[in-house]
C-alpha cells in the first residue's frame, strides 16, 4: 500500500497490511459490488492495490433492489473511482427461481448461490479467474446461509479474512473519501418478506413503496416486514419521537393504504 494511503488510514497497521496481502496474491480480481460500503471498500482497496486494469467491478441488477438503491451504487461509482474503471450490470430474473420464491429457511442460500454463479460466470468470461467479495467478520456472527452459497463456489472474502469489522471498514471508508462510508446497512427487498410467505412482485413493489414514503418523512434506514395479513413497520431507536410529531402517523396511513398495505403496526424495537 502506498504511504499516502497509510497517513490517510488510521487503521491497525496489521489488518491493512494482510489485506493487501491477499490482494496482491489474487492478482486479477471481479469484485461483487452492491453499492454498499463494505463492497466499494474492499473495490476501492483492489483498485488501489493492483490498478484499475487489474480489477472489474460486478454488479447484479435484479427486482430485489430498490430503483433508488442502484442509482446511489452507480453514483459512487462515477463519484469515487477513475474514468476508467471496468464496470459490469448484470440482470437477474430471481423471481423466475422457485427455489427462492417460495421463501423458506433456504432462501438466501439458494439466491446467493445462483446469482454468485452469474457472478461467476460473467468474470470468467472477461478472463478474471477470481471473485471476491465484501463479506466482513461481523456477518459472520449473523445467520447468513447465503455465505456457505460463496464458500462452495470459492468466492473470496478478503476483509473478512483480514479481521475487517464493520465500523473499521466506515471508519476507513469515511477517511478515505468514499461517499456512501455512512451509508446504513441494507439488505435486499425479499428479506422484507415474512418467511414462509411467498415472494411475488406485488409484495416487492409495495415495500419498495412503503419505504419510500418513510424515507420522505425522515425515517431513515427503516424497514417492512410484510405478511399475509400485516406489516410490521421498523424504524431506529432515535426516531420514534417522529411518530409523536403531528400528522405523522396520518400521513403514513394515508399512504399506506393507497399503496396497498395492510394493517401496519410499529415494532416497539428500534431498529
Amino acid at each position: 500500500m502506498n504511504k499516502n494511503m497509510e497517513k490517510r488510514v488510521s487503521l491497525p497497521a496489521g489488518k491493512l497490511a494482510a489485506l493487501r496481502k491477499q490482494l496482491l496474491q489474487l492478482t486479477r480480481i471481479a469484485v461483487a459490488y452492491s453499492g454498499g460500503v463494505d463492497s466499494t471498500f474492499l473495490l476501492f482497496m483492489a483498485v488501489e492495490t493492483l490498478g484499475v486494469e487489474n480489477v472489474v467491478a460486478l454488479q447484479l441488477h435484479s427486482r430485489l433492489q430498490s430503483r433508488s438503491g442502484l442509482v446511489d451504487s452507480e453514483r459512487v461509482i462515477l463519484d469515487d473511482f477513475p474514468g476508467d474503471i471496468q464496470f459490469q450490470r448484470i440482470e437477474v430474473t430471481p423471481l423466475q427461481w422457485d427455489r427462492f420464491v417460495v421463501n423458506d429457511k433456504k432462501r438466501c442460500y439458494y439466491c446467493k448461490k445462483e446469482m454468485y454463479t452469474t457472478l461467476l460466470t460473467k468474470a470468467r468470461s472477461m478472463g478474471f479467474a477470481k471473485l471476491a467479495d465484501g463479506t466482513n467478520v461481523d456477518d459472520l456472527q449473523e445467520d447468513r446461509p447465503g455465505l456457505r452459497a460463496l464458500e462452495e463456489l470459492g468466492v473470496f472474502t478478503p476483509l473478512e479474512s483480514a479481521g475487517f469489522t464493520k465500523k473499521e471498514i466506515r471508519r476507513a471508508a469515511e477517511q478515505l473519501g468514499l461517499s456512501n462510508f455512512d451509508l446504513p446497512s441494507n439488505s435486499c427487498l425479499a428479506t422484507r418478506i415474512v418467511r414462509n410467505t411467498t415472494i411475488t412482485e406485488a409484495d416487492l413493489q409495495r415495500v419498495e413503496e412503503g419505504e419510500k414514503v418513510l424515507q420522505m418523512l425522515g425515517f431513515t434506514g427503516c424497514r417492512l416486514r410484510i405478511g399475509s395479513e400485516y406489516t410490521v413497520i421498523e424504524i431506529a431507536e432515535d426516531d420514534f419521537q417522529k411518530f409523536l410529531v403531528d400528522g405523522i402517523r396520518q400521513k403514513i396511513d394515508v399512504r399506506f393504504r393507497q399503496i396497498g398495505i395492510k394493517s401496519p403496526f410499529l415494532s416497539l424495537k428500534g431498529r
